[in-house]
C-alpha cells in the first residue's frame, strides 16, 4: 500500500476531513507515513467551480459603481507542480 504526504516549504502535510493538517516539520518517518499518509490522491483533482462573491458598494466612479470584495486565497489555491520520487 502506498501512502503520501505533501511537502509544503519543508512542512509535511496531509488532507483530512476537508482541511490540511501538519504532520511534521522535519523529515517524516515510516510511522508518519503509515499513520497519517494519504491513500488516495484524487482529492488533489481540481474541478471547475463557480464562486458567488457578495459585493458591497463603496462609492461611484463616473456613471458606474465601484464594488469591493475579499476573496480568501487560502481556500482557493493552485497546484503548480507535483514531484514524484
Amino acid at each position: 500500500m502506498q501512502k503520501h504526504l505533501i511537502n509544503d516549504n519543508g512542512t509535511y502535510k496531509t488532507y483530512l476531513n476537508g482541511a490540511w493538517q501538519t504532520v511534521t516539520t522535519s523529515s517524516p518517518t515510516k510511522d508518519n507515513f503509515m499513520t497519517k499518509g494519504m491513500d488516495d490522491l484524487s482529492i488533489l483533482n481540481r474541478t471547475v467551480k463557480t464562486i458567488s462573491q457578495p459585493m458591497s458598494d463603496t462609492g461611484t466612479l463616473v456613471s458606474g459603481k465601484v464594488f469591493k470584495s475579499t476573496i480568501d486565497l487560502k481556500k482557493y489555491f493552485d497546484i503548480t507542480s507535483i514531484t514524484v520520487k
